[in-house]
Formats: C-alpha cells, sequence, structure tokens
C-alpha cells in the first residue's frame, strides 16, 4: 500500500451488526491495531454539532471560529489530528504500523464523522438485517440496564420499545448506506455473508485496505482474547464463527414481526433483503379476545403451581 493512500480504517455499522467481530478479526492482523471502542469519533461529532436558524445563521463550533478567523478546513484538519493522534499513538504502542476504529453507535453521528473524515480514511461499512438488530438491541438494553443516548429520542418517539428500535436502525443503516454510495473508499459488507463464509468476506476486507491474508487469522481471532473493553460481549463467548443468530427475528410472534415489518421493510428492500411479509392486524375485538386467553391461561398456571 503507498502512503498516498489512507492508513486509517473506520468500522462503520448499525449497532449489533457485527462491528465488534470485524474488530476482533482486524485486530489480530499483525499491522493493524484495532482498540476497543473509544467514542473518539461520536466525540468529535459532537463537536461539530451546530443550530440552524430561520435566518439561514448557523450556531455552532465552526460558525464561531469562522469569526475568529479560522475557515472550516482549518478546524476539520485539527480535530482529525486529535483523533488521528491517539489512534496513531495506540498502534505504535500495541508495535503495529496501522491503526482501525471501531464504534458501533459512530452510526447515528455518521454526517459529521463523513464530513471529517472523507477521503482520509478507508471505511469499512457492514449491514445486517433490521429485524435481527431490533432483537439484539433489545438483548443488549436488558444486558446493560438502560439505553444509550442516541437511543432516547426512538423511546420518546414510540411506546412500543422494539418498533422505536427499528426505527433506530432504519435511520443508521440509511446514515451507512448513503456513505457507501457517496465515498469511494468505502467497503459494503453483509453481516450475514460475514457469518456465511468469513475467510471470503476477511480476504474482500484486508483487500480494500491493501493488507495480506493469513490462513490463521480467524482462528487468532476469536481464541485470543486481545483487548478488553467497551464492545459486544457476545463475541468473547464463542470460539468460532457461526450463523446461530442470524433470523433470530422468525422467533417474534407473528404480530410484532409484521409490525416491524412495516418500519423496516423499505430500508430492507433499498439494502437487498428480502422484505417480511406483513400478516393483517387484529381487529380490537380479537386483540381484546388473545389479552383475555392470556390472561387465563396465566390463572390455569398459578392454580396448578398451587396445588403442587
Amino acid at each position: 500500500m503507498s502512503d498516498s493512500r489512507p492508513q486509517g480504517i473506520v468500522i462503520i455499522g448499525t449497532p449489533r451488526a457485527g462491528t465488534t467481530l470485524l474488530r476482533r478479526i482486524l485486530d489480530a492482523h499483525p499491522r493493524i491495531a484495532c482498540p476497543p471502542e473509544t467514542y473518539l469519533l461520536s466525540a468529535a461529532a459532537r463537536f461539530l454539532h451546530e443550530e440552524r436558524f430561520a435566518a439561514g445563521l448557523r450556531i455552532g463550533v465552526l460558525s464561531g471560529l469562522a469569526f475568529a478567523g479560522f475557515e472550516e478546513p482549518e478546524v476539520l484538519a485539527r480535530l482529525r489530528g486529535l483523533v488521528f493522534g491517539f489512534l496513531d499513538d495506540h498502534a505504535r504502542a500495541r508495535g503495529k504500523s496501522r491503526w482501525a476504529e471501531k464504534t458501533a453507535f459512530d452510526a447515528f453521528h455518521l454526517p459529521a464523522i463523513e464530513r471529517m473524515l472523507s477521503g482520509h480514511v478507508r471505511f469499512v461499512c457492514i449491514q445486517r438485517h433490521g429485524l435481527d438488530v431490533a432483537c439484539s438491541l433489545a438483548e443488549l438494553v436488558d444486558k446493560t440496564g438502560g439505553y444509550v443516548q442516541e437511543l432516547h429520542d426512538y423511546l420518546r418517539r414510540d411506546p412500543e420499545p422494539l418498533v422505536a428500535l427499528a426505527h433506530a436502525w432504519v435511520d443508521a443503516a440509511e446514515h451507512v448506506a448513503g456513505l457507501v454510495e457517496r465515498d469511494p473508499l468505502a467497503l459494503d459488507l453483509r453481516y450475514e455473508d460475514l457469518v456465511r463464509d468469513p475467510e471470503a468476506v476477511v480476504r474482500r476486507v484486508l483487500e480494500h485496505v491493501g493488507e495480506p491474508y493469513d490462513d490463521t487469522l480467524l482462528a487468532r481471532a476469536l481464541a485470543e482474547p486481545g483487548q478488553l473493553g467497551f464492545g459486544d460481549w457476545k463475541t468473547y463467548g464463542r470460539a468460532a464463527i457461526d450463523g446461530s443468530s442470524v433470523d433470530r427475528w422468525r422467533t417474534l410472534p407473528s404480530p410484532t414481526a409484521s409490525r416491524l415489518a412495516e418500519v423496516c421493510n423499505p430500508m430492507l428492500v433499498r439494502l437487498g433483503y428480502e422484505p417480511v411479509e406483513i400478516d393483517q392486524a387484529p381487529s380490537d375485538e380479537d386483540a381484546r379476545h388473545r389479552y383475555a386467553m392470556g390472561l387465563r391461561l396465566q390463572q390455569m398456571r398459578a392454580g396448578k403451581s398451587h396445588e403442587q
């Protein structure tokens, strides 16, 4: 790889789309250091946040510094240098020549991140079926006991948590898809392909970033714990890459899957997935009947447990 090409690698994907798995694989490469989630890029994106008013005036750090004589390219370059400096130092400390960065919720800050990094890094983008992502995000919430800031607005808008998480997936997936369409240095991957044929996908990734593949890389990636930090804990509980979590949404009750499909189907089709079949919504009378039947079943189970 020539020095004129971007050396930094940024993994971008919707949360729970396989970004931690990619991180661990790249970090196992002898030339690439990919730390656990640093939140550097989302912090930089918040630094760039601006408010726009009706008269067209923008209020934020870029506008403020422009009044002080610092134009946007210089501000972005200095901010980029701050981010790259931490990652360069990390790679050197690991004895490696290149770095990769992965923080899953960066996908929600992608417009600002792209503004800062486009042309200066190689993006590796990964998408996953939206209903599976919603189910996995719900599992993450159960494990951590709370919702991260990026999800708060979605939960305020929708009283059904799974539906709110589906809306979050749509927005994040749209950001990632847009990046792939605009940036020639962005590679487009699918989580389902990664777990089905990891060697083929990892070869594509390494070819994209200009690094060699070796036959022991995948085994090392999961056999060695590497650096522990924020990220998907599930990858640390597996000794091999498998597709057991693909299509987990199919275990959802049909009304729930249909409700999520109404939200996700347009984006699923855009990404090349098959749309999920939507069942006809039950009438109010049917819904009340199902609820009453559920209560009766609970009473029957409670009665049997008391008898025992």
